[in-house]
């Protein structure tokens, strides 16, 4: 590793490609689409809750998100190195893109979290974090780097069915260096172009998920619920294995 007190930048120089810096609206097409149509899809129902005494609640009403069963849960992987000393300085893996809800709520075009992906038909989350990682950092991995940490979990359980499946790779601390010079290779989408990947220790991504978040919003700042999940689920995963 390099000898450096912190990894906010991406690299000390600028990187070889263009990161993505805004994002245009072409057009707003919520008012001519089904809630039924496209990616993600919305239903409402009208339900009652069956209590224990055999009683029924009022009728009310429930909206919720989901995907095709196919392709309905996702993986989010912690890219690590070994913990060779203190777990809070063991080097992480994360990357920023771009993330359109984000966007919209605060106007930062990208968003630093885990690397994630979904679990495409067929597939156990073990092949779709060898997909992921390649795609997403530019890493060849061996299916034996890759260990499961503990069961999955709802993001949003009241509205959206996906639940995300947490995943740690462990790889020399040598390649996660060198995947900051990769253009990730990305699944072909414009959805992905722009992305970039930066290092962080554990104590310094904690450090960003409990700072305000800076005004500056080119700054780094970490605020994703799956991220701040799964480094916790790493530390005590590595604090387990010593």
């Amino acid at each position: 590793m390099r000898d450096r007190s912190s990894f906010w930048s991406v690299r000390d120089g600028d990187p070889s490609w263009p990161r993505a810096a805004a994002i245009e609206l072409v057009q707003d097409l919520s008012g001519i689409s089904s809630p039924v149509e496209g990616y993600l899809r919305r239903y409402r129902r009208r339900v009652k809750t069956q209590l224990d005494d055999g009683s029924r609640t009022e009728t009310y009403v429930v909206d919720f998100i989901d995907r095709d069963p196919s392709r309905r849960d996702a993986v989010a992987i912690a890219i690590h190195a070994p913990a060779a000393g203190a777990i809070g300085a063991t080097p992480i893996l994360l990357r920023r893109q771009v993330r359109y809800a984000a966007y919209v709520t605060l106007g930062r075009a990208l968003t630093t979290e885990v690397f994630a992906g979904l679990i495409e038909g067929g597939e156990s989350p073990e092949e779709a974090t060898l997909r992921e990682v390649w795609e997403e950092a530019g890493l060849e991995i061996e299916p034996s780097a890759i260990r499961r940490l503990g069961q999955p979990f709802f993001m949003i359980p009241g509205i959206f069915t996906e639940r995300v499946v947490p995943m740690a790779v462990e790889v020399p601390a040598e390649a996660l260096v060198r995947s900051l010079e990769l253009e990730p290779p990305g699944d072909g989408s414009a959805f992905e172009a722009g992305a970039e990947s930066l290092l962080l220790s554990l104590d310094e991504a904690f450090e960003r998920i409990e700072t305000p978040a800076p005004p500056d919003p080119k700054l780094l700042t970490l605020d994703d619920a799956k991220t701040e999940i799964l480094l916790a689920r790493l530390w005590r995963d590595l604090e387990s294995r010593r």
